[in-house]
């Protein structure tokens, strides 16, 4: 199968998951960078509420591919306002999603339903979905990432 990994990050770390998958399944990637500056607490806290972001890539041609990987970091139990906005600008009609964020403590299941509820709400069949832990080093994170897709069992490549 043909396989995109759209992804924001802010420290890196769900940069180096996205690009782990990448390079574990032969993927295409796709970052998406946020303009916004001066963020308030409310703003990561209320992502499903608050509009707060300026983004590049506003939407992307998903046509050529059939399973799609969406990632995250885990703000305050939300997901990135960028990735917000970019699920919001899209259709995912007969596309399947693979979800994932990434963490340094708790929130990574409120998350996690919250965004394959709006992927769902544009048209996504979410068919899995995991959250790498990043309190370790980097060779953690890459460890971690390598065993949730293996944990996935998915037989996909480009």
């Amino acid at each position: 199968m043909r396989t995109l990994i759209i992804y924001y990050t802010r420290s890196g770390n769900t940069g180096l998951a996205a690009h782990i998958i990448k390079r574990e399944l032969k993927a295409h990637i796709r970052e998406i960078t946020d303009f916004t500056k001066n963020r308030t607490l409310l703003d990561y806290m209320f992502t499903s509420l608050i509009d707060s972001a300026s983004i590049s890539p506003t939407k992307l041609d998903i046509d050529y591919y059939e399973t799609i990987f969406i990632g995250t970091p885990v703000w305050f139990g939300s997901i990135a306002p960028a990735i917000k906005k970019l699920i919001d600008n899209m259709d995912f009609k007969n596309k399947n999603i693979i979800l994932f964020n990434t963490m340094k403590g708790i929130g990574g299941d409120i998350a996690m339903k919250r965004m394959a509820r709006l992927v769902r709400k544009h048209n996504g069949n979410v068919i899995g979905a995991f959250s790498i832990i990043t309190r370790g080093d980097d060779y953690d994170i890459m460890d971690n990432t390598r065993a949730a897709i293996k944990d996935l069992n998915l037989k996909i490549g480009n």
